[in-house]
């Protein structure tokens, strides 16, 4: 299977979780709540075969962490 990049980036007064995946973006108020649901979203995709990509952003759009999860 291909590569699915989730990120985690700004929105006005919280954060997105979104991906390449036909999947609809997740908003949070909190960005350390969002950073989790992109990784437990991430061991499940690695799970289901996907190579994942995780990327969060910080509010100037900078990439300051990247994860990998590799498929099972």
């Amino acid at each position: 299977m291909s590569e699915v990049v989730l990120r985690v980036h700004p929105a006005a007064g919280g954060w997105w979780v979104d991906c390449d995946l036909p999947i609809e973006p997740t908003y949070f108020r909190s960005g350390a709540r969002a950073e989790d649901v992109a990784r437990s979203l991430a061991i499940h995709l690695s799970g289901a075969g996907h190579e994942v990509k995780v990327e969060i952003r910080d509010r100037s759009e900078l990439t300051v962490a990247t994860q990998r999860y590799f498929a099972l």
